[in-house]
C-alpha cells in the first residue's frame, strides 16, 4: 500500500493548523508550527477562492485522519447516505480503529496508533483486527495485544480514564477498553474543520 513520506511538521506548516501528527511533540516547544510558524504565501498570490478554501479543508481533514483520497471520498459517500454528511462524515472517522485507539491513549498520535494496528497489536472483541479503517460498533471490546517492549507497557499503564472522550471507557489496568456509545455530534464539536466546505466541495 502506498504511504505518504512527506515530513509531518511540513504539512501542518503548509496547512498553517496543527494536525497532531507527530503526537506529543505537538504540543511541546519543539513544534515546528509554534517556532517557525505558517509558510508565507507570496505578496504578489491572490486571495484564496472558495474551491481553494474548500479544498484546504478537506486536505487538513484528510491529512489529521492519515487517509488517501480514494478512501476518504469513500467515507464521505458514506456519510452523504446516512443523513448530515457534515456531521456524519466526522462521526465515521472518529470511528475508525486506528482513531480509537489514538483517543483511549495507546498510541501518541494516529500515525503510531495505525502502525499498531496494523501490526496486529489490536483485537476487537476478541480476534485480532489489522484493519485501520475498521469502523467500531458500540459494545465492541478494545484490547492491546501482548504489549511489546516498554514503550507500549507504559502508555497502557499511563492512560488516563478520566480523560477519555465520554463515548469510551477503560479499565483500571489500561489494556482495555469498551465503546460505550456511538460518538454523537457534541462528541466531534471541538474538531476544527469547517465540514460544511468539505460537502461544498464533493457536492459541485
Amino acid at each position: 500500500m502506498a504511504r505518504d513520506l512527506s515530513p509531518s511538521c511540513k504539512r501542518c506548516r503548509r496547512e498553517g493548523e496543527k494536525l497532531f501528527l507527530k503526537g506529543e511533540r505537538c504540543l511541546s516547544e519543539k513544534c515546528a508550527l509554534s517556532r517557525r510558524g505558517a509558510k508565507e504565501r507570496s505578496r504578489y498570490s491572490r486571495r484564496a477562492s472558495a474551491y481553494a478554501l474548500q479544498l484546504k479543508e478537506k486536505q487538513k481533514l484528510r491529512l489529521m485522519y492519515g487517509m488517501f483520497e480514494s478512501q476518504f471520498r469513500r467515507f464521505f459517500k458514506m456519510a452523504a447516505k446516512r443523513g448530515n454528511p457534515a456531521i456524519g462524515l466526522l462521526l465515521l472517522l472518529e470511528r475508525r480503529l486506528d482513531n480509537v485507539v489514538y483517543r483511549i491513549g495507546w498510541a501518541q498520535s494516529r500515525p503510531q496508533a495505525r502502525q499498531m494496528v496494523r501490526h496486529g497489536h489490536i483485537a476487537v472483541s476478541g480476534h485480532k483486527v489489522d484493519i485501520t479503517s475498521y469502523l467500531v460498533k458500540a459494545a465492541d471490546q478494545i484490547e492491546l495485544r501482548k504489549p511489546e517492549g516498554a514503550s507500549a507497557q507504559e502508555r497502557a499503564e499511563l492512560v488516563d480514564t478520566t480523560k477519555l472522550v465520554p463515548w469510551l471507557s477503560a479499565d483500571s489496568g489500561g489494556k482495555k477498553a469498551q465503546i460505550e456509545r456511538l460518538p454523537a455530534a457534541e462528541d466531534v464539536a471541538d474538531i476544527p474543520i469547517n465540514t460544511q466546505l468539505v460537502v461544498g466541495l464533493y457536492s459541485k
